[in-house]
């Protein structure tokens, strides 16, 4: 009699310390797939549904990505419901993951190292869709040393995925990583690591209520036709003394800095709106400098 184990994991590493030799990626539901497992979740049935509910059933779909765990417990918690408390639900998912699931996702984050899982929260707040040798480059900048080994455990875990030299991950642990940041400083949004978020950015720019907290500012703002300046006075960067990456993609803002701290080491500004930096500020500290 020939014995056949099957491990199931998301940590690849895990294989291979214990010899196994055959894999097999298990790939995400199809959309026939993934819209059975919702409603059968969802209404009890393998049945059709009502009609109305075609949007609704799509629209979760595809934000989870055929995850199964995620439409179980998405389709569970809307047994019963209406297509207004079904819409209402997505968005709140969207802004803020289900505890329930990110409960079960944390599950490999809370096994990385405390550096890994620094690097892993810089990548999902900051740095997805990037190359991954700009990555790496950023990260050396930001560690002052050498993050591939980090951004390989990452890989090894399924917490992020290369794919055409893009550092990548899914929609439900991006939404899991940025909500984990946002946790340790849900109200004083200075007061938090990395910044993203166009509205807490512009907040922080406006008020000046940035702190010493503020390692990574990434403002990348949707490209429209219209775009708003930015009125700020400029002093919004004095009280960030220990800021290290400061990346502000297709925006614009009224003025110049009067002020970069002396810890920045990346300084990655598309259409600056001066022709000069501080002149207080030593450019030999940065790394990496492009100005546009």
């Amino acid at each position: 009699t020939r014995l056949v184990l099957i491990i199931t994991t998301r940590d690849k590493q895990l294989l291979t310390s214990y010899g196994v030799k055959r894999t097999h990626e298990v790939k995400e539901l199809s959309k026939k797939d993934a819209i059975q497992l919702l409603k059968r979740k969802a209404f009890k049935t393998y049945d059709e549904v009502d009609q109305s509910y075609n949007q609704v059933l799509n629209d979760v779909v595809t934000w989870t990505s055929g995850l199964p765990l995620a439409l179980e417990v998405i389709g569970s918690n809307l047994f019963g419901k209406s297509i207004k408390e079904w819409e209402s639900a997505i968005k709140q998912y969207q802004r803020i993951p289900n505890k329930e699931i990110l409960k079960i996702l944390k599950v490999s984050f809370d096994a990385l190292e405390e550096e890994e899982k620094s690097v892993f929260l810089d990548i999902t707040c900051c740095l997805k869709g990037y190359k991954c040798r700009e990555i790496e480059d950023i990260l050396h900048s930001l560690y002052d040393n050498c993050m591939k080994y980090h951004i390989g455990v990452l890989v090894d875990k399924s917490l992020i995925q290369i794919s055409d030299d893009r550092v990548t991950l899914h929609d439900l642990i991006e939404n899991m990583g940025k909500e984990i940041d946002r946790q340790k400083s849900p109200k004083e949004t200075g007061k938090r690591r990395r910044l993203w978020l166009l509205k807490d950015i512009i907040q922080v720019l406006k008020d000046n209520s940035g702190t010493s907290e503020v390692k990574i500012i990434c403002l990348d703002f949707p490209i429209s036709d219209k775009q708003e300046t930015i009125e700020w006075n400029g002093n919004a960067f004095k009280e960030m003394k220990n800021l290290k990456a400061l990346i502000i993609r297709n925006g614009i803002l009224s003025q110049g800095p009067n002020y970069l701290p002396e810890s920045l080491r990346i300084l990655e500004w598309h259409r600056h709106p001066s022709h000069c930096l501080p002149s207080d500020f030593d450019t030999t500290n940065l790394a990496i400098r492009d100005l546009e």
